[in-house]
């Protein structure tokens, strides 16, 4: 065989070998490791990995702002900020394969905060499988990943928070995950009220481990029920049966967000004690 027949017959080989592997990793793509085998929870939805709003946050270079095709630097409504913190969009970047969202303490906007912010461009997510893989930051200083609807018509507001990480809150250890659901209405008397008792319900992360190590954290959004995983773990499930149809979150198109923000109940030793907070995430991957 002549040389050049050979390189030819190695090149193709080589294409078809290549053309193998894309194959198998585009038949593992729709299934994330959830329950330790490589199968579904519930396997009926045949969701697909979505590779146009996923995002592994690899831009060339460092300091670089998240591809503006999938993410916006501000909240989606246009809030701005509470009494302790404001959004500022050039503190969330991308930095050595990572989304990093930056809190600074003070003399940024006032005395307040200055945080990061990512939230979903153009794009609204109801049913799938959702998942990042982040690190806290290691303070009092909320580390978030969360789906946010409101209804412009009325002011009536839906959560679904994934995650939001304080670490060392008395109430909420740096070994607990806490996940929650919401929804507000608005009213001139009592401003904001909560309609359903899901604000707080953390439980110990798999494994004794630590929020501020790096997770894997999952959202299922399936027609019967919210599931939250840590580490390919089914940590907590809210299913759609037990929360007042009104109030339920699960079923409404939302974008997603994630950032760093102080609440303004947060003071004294609550406030990051650093003069900069990271919170860093890895990727987001989307099965719909």
């Amino acid at each position: 065989m002549s040389h050049t027949k050979l390189f030819n017959k190695l090149a193709s080989l080589a294409a078809v070998g290549y053309m193998s592997l894309c194959s198998m990793q585009a038949s593992a793509n729709p299934t994330p490791w959830l329950d330790g085998t490589g199968n579904w929870i519930k396997n009926q939805h045949n969701w697909q990995f979505n590779s146009a709003v996923s995002d592994e946050f690899n831009q060339p270079g460092n300091w670089q702002t998240p591809d503006p095709s999938k993410w916006n630097r501000f909240h989606p409504t246009g809030w701005l900020g509470n009494n302790s913190f404001t959004y500022n969009g050039n503190f969330a970047y991308t930095h050595n394969g990572n989304l990093v969202l930056e809190a600074r303490p003070g003399n940024q906007v006032g005395d307040k905060h200055s945080t990061g912010i990512a939230s979903s461009k153009d794009r609204t997510f109801k049913y799938g499988y959702f998942e990042v893989r982040a690190k806290a930051a290691t303070n009092n200083i909320a580390s978030s990943f969360w789906f946010f609807n409101r209804n412009p018509a009325n002011g009536e507001q839906f959560e679904i928070d994934v995650y939001e990480h304080f670490p060392y809150q008395p109430w909420n250890s740096h070994k607990k995950f806490k996940s929650n659901i919401h929804h507000f209405v608005w009213t001139p008397e009592d401003g904001n009220q909560d309609q359903i008792n899901y604000y707080e319900s953390p439980v110990d992360m798999p494994n004794n481990g630590v929020v501020t190590d790096w997770h894997t954290y999952g959202v299922l959004r399936e027609p019967g029920g919210i599931h939250f995983y840590v580490d390919g773990v089914n940590v907590r499930t809210i299913w759609k049966s037990s929360v007042p149809a009104a109030s339920y979150p699960g079923d409404k198109e939302m974008p997603v967000i994630l950032d760093i923000l102080v609440y303004d109940w947060q003071t004294g030793d609550n406030e990051p004690a650093q003069q900069r907070s990271f919170y860093y995430v890895d990727y987001f991957r989307v099965w719909n």
